[in-house]
């Protein structure tokens, strides 16, 4: 057995075994720490992403935990954004097992990649702060508590929306995503109403307590609705949103998660880690960003 399916067989073997599985090394990435994807026996619903050789990262991992589009549970369907995260230094928690070429647990009934729930973000908070406080942990004190984020493309980022309110998080990132009103957008110039649950609506919205970044694929992204209508209607939090005409699928599947992605980690370098020139994308008069024609940015409640 070779490639990918070889890593999902071992994996779940090493599952069923009590362990650990197997690790992917994620390609393309640019931080200081190689990268890695792996499931674990103590959160088998979920794929996590992070450095290799955790005795080499300087300082505490910050927590991001991430729901996927179509709140799909297959935690590695993001794996090159996700992976260019954690190879800064960040401990990565996606929803979902990862991917498998046939029927898994990661498929309904009908055969259809399954949906999580917006509980599955907040398991992985509560996973990773458990494990800093174990023992026999790998993670043990190497986690900082403190700085959390959660993050969401699509579906997951109105799980990401919804978990916002817990007292826990520190950032919130919406990703192409945005509450839904009146329905979904569709090319032809009407709606469509959304399949499935809804995980937010506009009372979550009312119990943001963090910064939060709206990253959007322009007027072509079915979510840009949505997303300008949370800008006009949260009064409390500050609010950064960006439009870059890429789509609804915007660049997350591109190495490192392309632009997009780029934006999304410096946000949470500001954020999570205090990084001053991170923090120069967003700040100033204008922004680092605001200075990118690629870019239309606006800010809300900003200090």
């Amino acid at each position: 057995m070779r490639g990918r399916a070889a890593t999902v067989i071992l994996g779940l073997a090493c599952l069923a075994a009590g362990y650990a599985s197997a690790q992917s090394s994620i390609a393309d990435t640019t931080g200081p720490y190689v990268a890695v994807m792996e499931m674990d026996a103590t959160l088998p619903d979920h794929t996590i992403y992070r450095p290799a050789d955790l005795s080499q990262v300087t300082g505490k991992l910050p927590i991001v935990s991430f729901g996927n589009g179509g709140c799909v549970n297959i935690g590695s369907r993001y794996r090159a954004f996700l992976g260019e995260i954690a190879s800064h230094g960040y401990l990565v928690v996606a929803s979902g097992p990862l991917e498998q070429p046939q029927r898994s647990a990661a498929t309904d009934d009908a055969g259809q990649p399954a949906q999580s729930k917006t509980q599955s973000l907040v398991q992985a908070i509560d996973w990773a702060l458990a494990e800093n406080r174990r023992a026999a942990s790998p993670y043990y004190t190497r986690i900082d508590a403190a700085k959390i984020a959660v993050a969401g493309h699509s579906c997951g980022g109105l799980q990401a929306i919804a978990v916002g309110a817990d007292p826990r998080i520190s950032t919130v990132l919406v990703l192409n995503s945005g509450i839904i009103r009146g329905g979904i957008p569709t090319p032809d110039g009407g709606t469509r109403e959304p399949a499935g649950y809804l995980p937010a609506t506009e009372a979550d919205l009312e119990k943001l307590h963090t910064p939060v970044v709206y990253l959007i694929g322009g007027e072509t992204d079915q979510a840009q609705r949505g997303a300008e209508g949370d800008f006009a209607q949260i009064r409390s939090v500050p609010v950064f949103n960006a439009n870059l005409p890429v789509g609804h699928s915007g660049t997350w599947q591109e190495p490192a998660g392309g632009r997009m992605g780029a934006v999304a980690l410096a946000w949470l370098d500001w954020q999570l880690k205090g990084s001053a020139r991170a923090g120069s994308v967003f700040n100033g008069s204008p922004c680092g960003l605001c200075q990118d024609a690629n870019w239309a940015v606006k800010r809300s409640n900003w200090p």
